[in-house]
């Protein structure tokens, strides 16, 4: 096991990837690392696990103006907040469709976000099941 960050892709034994999103303080004596990782149904699971049962896959790097997903949206990696486990994204400007509206234009718009997330929408190996 390496030194685990927030974000990196992951495996528990042979089992499916997942992504860290928290290493933990010590419970009953040992470090516990905290996995999510995206269902094909479109929700998530999470699992904690002894870090030496970890084995690291990737440890996934956005620069700024990396294109990127949010929530299906297309967007540009803008930076990281202080501490690394947030990230600033400035999505690209859009049209929405409102019953009984018609169209809206969206403007830019800059959304914040856990980094785990980011990982696990723009991660082509986590997509892959």
């Amino acid at each position: 096991m390496t030194d685990l960050q927030i974000g990196d892709v992951v495996t528990v034994a042979i089992g499916p990837m997942w992504t860290t999103y928290a290493v933990s303080g010590f419970i009953e004596d040992r470090q516990r690392v905290k996995l999510v990782r995206k269902n094909s149904s479109g929700t998530y699971s999470s699992i904690h696990s002894d870090p030496k049962r970890v084995r690291q896959i990737s440890r996934p790097v956005f620069k700024s103006g990396d294109k990127v997903l949010v929530d299906g949206f297309k967007g540009e990696f803008m930076s990281f907040e202080r501490g690394g486990d947030v990230a600033r994204v400035m999505l690209a400007p859009r049209r929405r469709q409102f019953t009984g509206v018609g169209f809206i234009d969206i403007s830019h718009a800059v959304v914040r976000l856990n980094y785990w997330m980011l990982v696990i929408e723009n991660s082509k190996r986590l997509m892959e099941k």
